[in-house]
């Protein structure tokens, strides 16, 4: 096999509040007993200066007209309600100066999240879109200066985010030709309050084949300072990669500690470029 030195980190690029906006849309699904609840969330939202600049919540719920068996919206029915979505996001951007932030599908629902500092005349705005589409609508807007819509209702969990960050960076490795499932060494960061902490889990991740690559202590950092970087050989498959990421971030929650990621190289077959 041909190695190729690339690192990949599980991070998310999220604009602070003096950079230039870029959105950064993702998917995830969350699964039930027996039905599905799938969320497209614009993730760098809750920590931009644009956030702050709208402060109200507008969402909009439809029904949809045919589901499958576990709620989700039928083949049938994806094509008219992309059409919707473009043509709320269009109307409320251009005339509320809104900014479209995601939408939750569950039970043969889908609800539009947006934020605008304007709301006077939001109903009036839905309905130009809806009403000539024939399509049942219900809308309220509310202050929402924290964004719990944003983020009790689309923004994703720990657990998931983890995932959805592996993914991102999996998927990055697939385009560069790497054999997924090729064992490699894969290093892994982790912040921690104290020193007794981290000790306390480098014992523990030890014990499970990992071998501590570095310990220090960043200056001038007060929040988790006392840094750790550990490897093992793994495989990067999206299963691989998520138990063991996975494992590491419930371990860093016990502990207050963060886990930041990891990187690898990619790994090539035998005369791949």
């Amino acid at each position: 096999m041909k190695k190729i030195i690339a690192f990949c980190w599980g991070l998310l690029m999220v604009c602070g509040v003096n950079a230039q906006y870029r959105e950064d849309w993702d998917t995830y699904v969350n699964e039930f007993s027996d039905h599905l609840s799938s969320v497209m969330v614009d993730l760098a939202f809750g920590g931009s200066a644009e956030a702050r600049l709208r402060p109200n919540a507008i969402i909009i719920r439809i029904r949809v007209d045919s589901i499958r068996t576990n709620g989700m919206p039928a083949e049938n029915q994806l094509k008219k309600l992309n059409i919707v979505e473009d043509r709320l996001v269009e109307q409320l951007t251009g005339k509320l100066q809104a900014m479209y932030t995601g939408r939750f599908t569950k039970d043969g629902k889908r609800d539009f999240y947006f934020y605008s500092n304007d709301t006077s005349n939001y109903r009036l705005a839905i309905a130009e879109v809806l009403d000539p589409m024939h399509i049942s609508w219900l809308a309220k807007a509310q202050t929402d200066t924290g964004y719990s819509n944003y983020f009790n209702v689309l923004y994703p969990g720990g657990k998931q985010l983890e995932s959805m960050k592996n993914r991102r960076v999996v998927d990055n490795l697939k385009e560069k030709g790497d054999v997924l499932t090729a064992p490699r060494k894969i290093n892994h960061f982790i912040f921690f309050k104290t020193e007794k902490d981290r000790k306390e889990y480098a014992f523990t991740v030890q014990d499970n084949g990992f071998t501590v690559e570095n310990a220090g202590k960043e200056i001038g950092v007060n929040d988790r300072p006392y840094t750790l970087q550990i490897s093992r050989i793994d495989r990067v498959d999206y299963n691989s990669i998520d138990k063991v990421t996975l494992y590491l971030w419930e371990l860093a929650v016990k502990y207050s500690a963060k886990y930041d990621g990891w990187e690898t190289f990619v790994v090539k077959e035998e005369g791949g470029r």
